[in-house]
Parts: C-alpha cells; structure tokens; sequence
C-alpha cells in the first residue's frame, strides 16, 4: 500500500466533516479552480495554501502529515525504539 496522495487526503477529511467543497473553499480561502486541482491530483499545494487547508478541516499540519503516513507501510518516520539505540541521532 502507498501513501495516500495529498488531494485525496484532503477530500477524505473534508468528507469525514461532511464539509462541502464550498464550505473548504470559503473557509480556506481558496478558489475553486484551486480546490479543483489539488483534489483531483493535479496540483500539489503550496505550504501556505497546505496551512490554510488545514485549518479550515481544524487539523494541525503535523496531524496531516501523520495521517497520510499511516497508508505508507514503509513510512521513514524512526520509531521510539529505535532513537534510543546506542548511537541514534536526533537531529
């Protein structure tokens, strides 16, 4: 399974809100041609326009990021266990 493409990610969650695309484009300030893109995979947003998005669905980039990590098994994200390994790095 691959991560889940950040356009879908962001319908997902508009979804699960049951926010209409008008009611993310209003809030996030977004056009809709914008919206449009970015939903459909063919354009990858911006950072502002990703923080915009995000809290107009009232999750925190970090959340985002971790959700579409879960549907990556082969996630590079180290695990607690192994940062405290003799010589793990933070940093």
């Amino acid at each position: 399974m691959e991560q889940l493409p950040i356009g879908q990610a962001i319908k997902a969650l508009r979804l699960a809100q049951n926010m209409t695309q008008e009611e993310l484009i209003e809030r996030a300030d977004l056009s809709r041609s914008q919206l449009y893109y970015i939903e459909s995979g063919k354009r990858t947003p911006r950072l502002p326009t990703m923080q915009s998005i995000c809290s107009a669905l009232s999750v925190s980039f970090l959340e985002f990021v971790l959700y579409l990590d879960q549907y990556s098994p082969t996630s590079c994200t180290p695990n607690i266990s192994s940062m405290e390994a003799p010589g793990a790095t933070i940093g």
